[in-house]
């Protein structure tokens, strides 16, 4: 009898609690929907309210929206992406019982947002804008998808207005861990001349939850705080600091600088923050980087301390100014950046290898969907507007074969038409870029119409290549260029060479950091260049004289330092620095032509000169240019514009026995000033 009276006591508590559960939660919904908040701060303070469920994953609940005067609230039930109504910023990332994973900052600018660093002609400095969006619209919703925009269109009346419209859309799927960002950029008639240096989205996590940050499979570990750096010690720029009173001891003398994990475009896939209690994984997933400019190889940055991450769509970190975009007075332009998805994961261990290897398994699924089929915008093309160019790339080299050989591993690309190489530089148009296999067939998708030049380039092969044609491509058209075939510059036979062409100094001798100034993360690894202060340590191997390389006796992975600096003196100048190469010819030919090849994976502020045999001859037997704006040197970047130089050398100025070299780089003034070498090659006369 007991038995049965608890039994019916505890089936009317549970009605009672489902019914309270139900009108609390009609009461809520009701509120986010139609209450006005007549105090705009009390709201910032108080956002909608976060409910957690637990989700059954074979069944996921349907995404719903909520709209208030402030704030757009979508929801699906795993993730609840809080955005601020209508200046469209991120004000709160709600997962797995985290009411928000941002930082609590009362600036809703400050949190999560897009960003541009734009100035017009007469400006003079850039502004640093996050633009405020002036309206927003639902585009699309139902059970399986939310998709909202946020706009802004450009005012010839409004105060120093960035002459664009912009529209900048979140999209949310059911069943999906995480939210996709994406957006449009337009410049039309009647706009003033601009020019954008920068355009990316930033995320601010939170400070007390996210402590390990990882990029890739070997840079990854527990970062120093904001309070960490703050407290330490301003470096050779303001970006780098040495930790002097860390809350970690660990940290204690360490360097921490945001470039140090910077990537390459083709690397920059998946990066992100780990929260420990509880175990929660915050993601930025870059499926493809179509959008992006310079091609594979560009670096950029990723996640740093704050805890910060980033998708950036462009900026001229270490290549130049070239990489902004100039438009012109009424310059008819637009593109389409994204989508990005900010992924979430968790589970109820406490091993962040775990977490790494999910959002890399989460990455591979999200390349595979490229491009999506979700995004509403009408400039957005899905698969079946999009074409595909395939083909075969060969090598013509008589001095390495009689006969083509394949391009293997040869990255391919098409970038809008321009010379040789000039994809590097590209800003307004995509890029679509590719690897050939071990025949050095290549196949391209996904490629937007238009028209294009198709370029590459080959590891362990000099120079670029281009298609000579210009060709259109139309929507859903499939393109075989057949054979192509690309003649490397090359006058004569291989007498030496000093490297490997394949666009990166990583192969040369680079040295160990001071103990003062070492990030363990970069110990024992393949980015050990990335430390900070490395170019100093050319003025401690060679405090009096500089650098002499012996072809045939000399390593260059030992004895050819990364980077042709300068040097530092007792009085702390930076002075230019003259390298020796020397070499033994045993014939000569006064009436021939010799070819000296030079290869630069990077240059800041340099002028290169070359003399041969007579280091105090007046003018020089050959120069380069003043060339450089990348700073690779001071961000760690092992490589950043390519250019190659050629030069011919009358054999007249070359003698039976010990000839040499003297490579001056003439700029001094700062330790930053400097080439990177790729590949230097010396040819004798044609045969």
């Amino acid at each position: 009898m007991m038995g049965k009276m608890m039994k019916g006591i505890l089936f009317w508590f549970t009605i009672i609690v489902q019914l309270f559960s139900i009108v609390t939660s009609r009461r809520t919904m009701h509120h986010a929907r139609h209450t006005r908040v007549n105090h705009r701060h009390d709201e910032m303070m108080h956002p909608p309210p976060v409910t957690h469920r637990h989700v059954d994953m074979m069944h996921p609940p349907p995404v719903t929206l909520h709209i208030s005067n402030q704030y757009v609230v979508i929801d699906n039930g795993i993730v609840q992406l809080t955005l601020t109504n209508p200046t469209g910023h991120i004000f709160g990332i709600s997962y797995n019982g985290i009411d928000n994973l941002l930082e609590k900052s009362d600036l809703e600018v400050r949190r999560g947002y897009w960003d541009v660093m734009w100035k017009l002609p007469k400006d003079q400095g850039g502004t640093f804008d996050t633009f405020f969006m002036k309206k927003f619209k639902v585009i699309s919703q139902d059970d399986n998808k939310v998709e909202v925009s946020f706009t802004k269109t450009w005012s010839s009346s409004a105060d120093h207005d960035l002459p664009l419209n912009i529209d900048k859309r979140f999209v949310m799927l059911r069943g999906n861990s995480g939210f996709y960002s994406y957006g449009k950029f337009e410049h039309s008639e009647g706009m003033p001349a601009l020019r954008v240096d920068e355009a990316r989205i930033a995320i601010k996590l939170s400070q007390n939850l996210f402590h390990y940050m990882a990029v890739s499979d070997d840079r990854q570990r527990v970062m120093p705080t904001n309070q960490d750096i703050s407290h330490g010690k301003v470096l050779g720029y303001k970006e780098a600091t040495q930790i002097t009173h860390p809350s970690n001891s660990p940290f204690n003398y360490e360097v921490d600088d945001k470039y140090q994990f910077s990537s390459d475009n083709k690397d920059i896939k998946v990066h992100g923050w780990i929260c420990n209690n509880p175990h929660v994984g915050f993601w930025v997933i870059t499926p493809t980087n179509e959008y992006t400019c310079g091609g594979p190889m560009k670096q950029d940055l990723t996640s740093h301390s704050g805890p910060t991450s980033l998708a950036t769509f462009f900026s001229g970190h270490y290549i130049g100014p070239q990489l902004g975009v100039d438009l012109q007075d009424g310059e008819s332009w637009k593109k389409v950046f994204g989508p990005v998805f900010f992924y979430l994961n968790s589970d109820s261990g406490n091993n962040h290898q775990t977490l790494w290897e999910d959002a890399k398994r989460q990455m591979f699924e999200e390349t595979k969907k490229w491009p999506y089929d979700f995004p509403q915008s009408k400039e957005y093309l899905k698969a079946n507007e999009r074409a595909t160019v395939s083909g075969r790339l060969l090598v013509n080299d008589r001095y390495i074969s009689e006969d083509p050989f394949y391009a293997k591993s040869a990255y391919v690309g098409l970038a809008l038409p321009g010379d040789v190489g000039s994809w590097q530089t590209e800003t307004k148009g995509y890029q679509f870029w590719t690897q050939t296999d071990e025949s050095g067939y290549f196949k391209i998708n996904g490629v937007i119409p238009g028209t294009y030049n198709l370029y590459s380039w080959v590891p362990g092969v000099i120079g670029d290549y281009k298609y000579n044609l210009n060709f259109t491509i139309t929507q859903g058209s499939e393109y075989n260029l057949g054979d192509l075939v690309y003649n490397p510059p090359r006058n004569g036979p291989t007498l030496w060479e000093i490297g490997i062409p394949d666009r990166t100094a990583a192969e040369f001798f680079v040295p160990d950091p001071l103990p003062s100034l070492t990030n363990h993360v970069f110990i024992n690894t393949t980015h050990r260049f990335r430390q900070y202060g490395l170019w100093d340590r050319y003025t401690d191997l060679y405090p009096n004289e500089d650098l002499v390389y012996r072809v045939g006796v000399s390593d260059y992975t030992k004895d050819w330092f990364y980077a042709h600096v300068t040097r530092r003196t007792v009085h702390k100048q930076y002075i230019p620095t003259t390298w020796q190469i020397l070499f033994d010819l045993s014939t000569v030919d006064p009436s021939g032509t010799y070819t000296l090849h030079i290869a630069l994976a990077s240059a800041t502020s340099s002028h290169l000169l070359g003399r041969i045999n007579n280091p105090i001859i007046p003018r020089p037997t050959f120069q380069t240019p003043g060339i450089g704006q990348s700073n690779a040197i001071a961000r760690h970047g092992i490589h950043g514009l390519y250019s190659l130089f050629t030069f011919e050398i009358p054999g007249y100025n070359l003698q039976i026995g010990e000839n040499i070299i003297y490579l001056t780089q003439a700029r001094g003034g700062s330790p930053f000033n400097g080439v990177m070498y790729d590949y230097i090659r010396f040819e004798g006369p044609p045969q």
